[in-house]
């Protein structure tokens, strides 16, 4: 077990002014400076850094409910914590940091507390014990270790503290049940999880709102609910790890407001570190649950970083070249429609709509438009024969497979077809993306004597936003 850690809220910021009373201001005095800054480390992603002046002194802001942190100077570190309203001041002797940094405020017992005591974990040696085993280890540890903080009676200074020092030492421990399968079978190969293990487990998992700014608490929750979500399934893939999780929280956990905010962690961290592609499931079972408008709008934070390729926004840049080997981007085609066409010559569907959009290109000829093939073949020379064999409308550039063009316009399949206007903004990211243009679009087709999808659709696309070009 780690003997520290980390609290990670949702928003949380640091700055040199009080803003308003909830706030937590952090003042430090630091005597005989051998570094210009000191740093708050809240997690791995959230590194506050305040520069002392020239007395050694510096004032943070903080925003956050409870905050559990490490205080870095140089390479050596303190535990820290923090709660919502907290007025704190922190002076050392930088030349004796370790042993003579004072505290002043409410929580300096419980800084003190932190830093002069570690609980023993469970190592993995211990998981060769039985499930009950493990069990009444953990339970052990967690009597011992909240026997200790009892005894430093904090609960007179600092109940709130206390409260979520038992919740942590608790689930501390209590992760080892999460971990057993993993650890057990190291000792017994043919070990696999039974009712037993999952009835167990459930038994654990319980809701408790007072506990949800709790790291380990929320980790506990969040992987208990992978492995009762995926009972006798493999799966291996984070994507679907993470609609197992939240399909379990959805269907079982009754308390709305941890609810939410787990389903919204589980999301954010998903699109965080996998982007936006194939969410659909993930988005029917956010959708369906969080409500919360604080919640949905740290996601939507997280969800806009991907989603770049829309209507209105500068489109994506890329760079590809001609069959001379002359390098085109987007630039080279400003001051005009582009109708982008994204193809391949192993594609089927895209050979289908060539003569269509040769016919277009004809129609739309002298009018402010120009049409580009972007072809995505990793085979240079199917695609010149392609380019030179006259088949094909307006500009060709061979662009390649899994460019980053690609990626910013989330395209899983091709053809794909993408206006932009005269100044480089996206019209239409995906011509055929709208339900209701497709409909349309087939209604038109049928009256127009079954013509191609992308005639029909790029001419009343276009003549949407540029009359004029009809």
């Amino acid at each position: 077990m780690r003997s520290f850690l980390f609290i990670i809220l949702l928003s949380i910021a640091c700055s040199c002014s009080q803003k308003n009373n909830d706030d937590i201001v952090v003042d430090f005095k630091v005597e005989n400076m051998t570094y210009s800054k000191v740093a708050i480390v809240v997690s791995p992603e959230m590194i506050k850094e305040m520069e002392l002046d020239k007395h050694g002194k510096a004032t943070c802001t903080l925003q956050g409910d409870v905050i559990y942190a490490r205080l870095f100077y140089g390479e050596e570190a303190k535990n820290v914590f923090f709660r919502k309203g907290d007025r704190v001041t922190i002076s050392f002797d930088a030349n004796n940091f370790k042993d003579g940094m004072k505290f002043e405020g409410k929580n300096a017992p419980v800084i003190e507390y932190l830093n002069s005591i570690t609980y023993a974990p469970i190592n993995p040696p211990d998981y060769e014990r039985s499930l009950n085993g493990i069990i009444n280890l953990a339970n052990e540890k967690i009597d011992e270790a909240t026997a200790l903080l009892k005894a430093r009676k904090l609960e007179t200074t600092n109940p709130e503290f206390v409260k979520q020092e038992e919740g942590r030492i608790k689930y501390s421990y209590l992760v080892s049940l999460v971990m057993y399968p993993m650890g057990h079978i190291m000792f017994d190969t043919t070990y696999r999880p039974n009712e037993e293990y999952y009835s167990t487990l459930e038994q654990y998992v319980q809701e408790d709102e007072s506990l949800i700014d709790l790291d380990i608490y929320r980790e506990f929750i969040i992987e208990s609910a992978l492995i009762l979500g995926s009972k006798d399934k493999e799966i291996s893939d984070i994507y679907n790890k993470n609609v197992a999780r939240m399909k379990y929280i959805a269907q079982h956990f009754k308390n709305d407001k941890l609810k939410q905010s787990l389903l919204n962690e589980i999301a954010v961290r998903q699109i965080k570190k996998n982007g936006i592609n194939n969410i659909t499931e993930l988005e029917n079972i956010y959708n369906t649950y969080v409500t919360d408008p604080t919640l949905r709008a740290a996601y939507k934070t997280e969800y806009d970083k991907w989603n770049i390729a829309v209507a209105g926004k500068l489109s994506p840049d890329f760079k590809a070249k001609d069959i001379n080997g002359k390098t085109y981007s987007l630039k080279d085609f400003k001051g005009k429609y582009l109708y982008i066409d994204m193809w391949a010559t192993w594609c089927g569907p895209c050979k289908r709509e060539m003569p269509y959009l040769k016919e277009l290109e004809k129609k739309m000829e002298g009018k402010n438009i120009t049409f580009l093939g972007l072809s995505t073949d990793e085979d240079k020379a199917a695609w010149e024969k392609m380019v030179k064999s006259g088949e094909l409308s307006g500009v060709q550039l061979l662009l390649g497979r899994g460019s980053q063009f690609q990626r910013d316009y989330n395209i899983n399949g091709i053809p794909h077809f993408i206006l932009i206007d005269p100044d480089g903004k996206i019209l239409v990211p995906c011509l055929f993306e709208k339900e209701e243009d497709m409909v349309l679009t087939k209604q038109y087709m049928l009256a127009e004597d079954k013509k191609s999808l992308t005639e029909v659709e790029a001419l009343r696309v276009i003549a949407r936003f540029d009359p004029d070009t009809n």
